[in-house]
């Protein structure tokens, strides 16, 4: 199930701020008729050990915009069946892996936007070590989001994790791809662009007609 077009989280790169543990005074900022509409959806996602963080940030969202009750209960619902979903198809095809809450809410988003499990399973492939896939699912979702071909941001994620460039680098690029962007540079010649800043190495096998640095 997809989430709805009801309210949005800002269309910047704001780089996931964790998905474990509840936010803060989350119940004191709810009025009668929020609770009562997300308090059934919140429950079972505790009891099923969902992103619990995620959820009560997309109720706030909500209440922030002047959202109906029963719209954000919708949701926030919909949002927990994505979060449930996305664990699931984590776990069968990662048996052996473990993955933490960020990635699983980073992930989900991924597949909001049309990225296949198949691809996203790719980053996992190409980490040595146990850091976290959260900001680097993020960044791939961003990049396609704007307008990155998906072939080509998975791989070079694939590249950043493989290659292990630093996260405070690497989560600069979709910024960086905006600079280029509005000096009306192609989407993957914005990348190419973005990649010459931050001294990046260049992906293997870059596209033909992609400018090398």
């Amino acid at each position: 199930m997809r989430l709805g077009r009801v309210f949005v989280v800002a269309a910047c790169l704001c780089l996931p701020r964790g998905a474990t543990g509840q936010v803060p005074d989350f119940s004191s900022r709810l009025d009668d008729a929020t609770r009562a509409a997300v308090q059934p959806t919140l429950d079972a996602a505790a009891r099923d050990s969902l992103p619990m963080r995620a959820l009560q940030s997309k109720v706030l969202e909500g209440l922030a915009k002047n959202v109906a009750p029963a719209q954000i209960g919708q949701v926030v619902e919909t949002l927990a069946d994505e979060l449930r979903s996305t664990r699931a198809a984590l776990r069968s095809e990662l048996r052996d892996v473990p993955f933490d809450e960020g990635e699983i809410v980073a992930t989900a988003s991924a597949a909001r936007q049309g990225i296949g499990y198949e691809t996203i399973l790719t980053l996992w492939e190409a980490r040595s070590d146990r850091q976290s896939l959260e900001i680097p699912v993020t960044i791939l979702s961003e990049l396609v989001r704007r307008g990155v071909p998906v072939t080509d941001a998975s791989a070079l994620l694939a590249h950043v994790v493989r290659t292990s460039v630093p996260i405070q680098v690497a989560a600069q690029i979709p910024g960086k791809f905006d600079g280029a962007s509005s000096n009306g540079a192609p989407p993957r010649g914005a990348l190419a662009e973005a990649l010459r800043v931050l001294d990046i190495p260049d992906p293997p096998n870059r596209p033909v007609g992609v400018p090398n640095r």
